[in-house]
C-alpha cells in the first residue's frame, strides 16, 4: 500500500454546518462533502464544465453540479446523469481526526479511488 499524502484539513464542524466545503489544494481544488453522517471527498471542478460542485447541492448520497445539474456520487465519484456525457469525478480519502477532516491522496490515485467514508462519533 503506497503512502498517504495529506492535502489538507478541513474543519468538521464547517463541513457539518455547510455539507459543502471547497478545499484549496492546487491545481485542483477539493470538495468535501457531508452526507448522512459520512464525509466524502472528490475533485471540486465538475468534469463537465469545471464549476465548483462546492457551490452546488446535495441530493441523497450525490452532490448535483450548480451549471447543468449533473450529478455525481460522492462516496465513487461517478456520474449519475446524465449519463456518458462527461467522465466520473476523482475522489479522495476523507476521515474524521477530532474536530478536522483529513483529505489524503494515495502515491498511486491516478485515477478513480472510492474515498474511505467514516461515519461521525459522538
Amino acid at each position: 500500500m503506497a503512502p498517504k499524502k495529506e492535502v489538507g484539513r478541513v474543519p468538521l464542524a464547517e463541513v457539518q454546518e455547510k455539507g459543502l466545503v471547497r478545499l484549496a489544494h492546487p491545481p485542483f481544488d477539493v470538495l468535501v462533502a457531508w452526507s448522512d453522517g459520512e464525509v466524502f471527498a472528490i475533485e471540486d471542478a465538475c468534469n463537465h464544465a469545471g464549476a465548483s460542485l462546492a457551490e452546488g447541492w446535495l441530493e441523497d448520497d450525490c452532490v448535483v453540479c450548480p451549471m447543468h445539474a449533473y450529478v455525481f456520487e460522492l462516496r465513487t465519484g461517478k456520474l449519475q446523469r446524465p449519463r456518458g456525457l462527461c467522465g466520473d469525478q476523482r475522489t479522495y480519502d476523507a476521515e474524521i481526526e477530532g474536530d478536522e477532516v483529513v483529505v489524503d491522496v494515495n502515491d498511486d490515485n491516478t485515477g478513480l479511488t472510492v474515498s474511505s467514508a467514516v461515519p461521525a462519533t459522538s
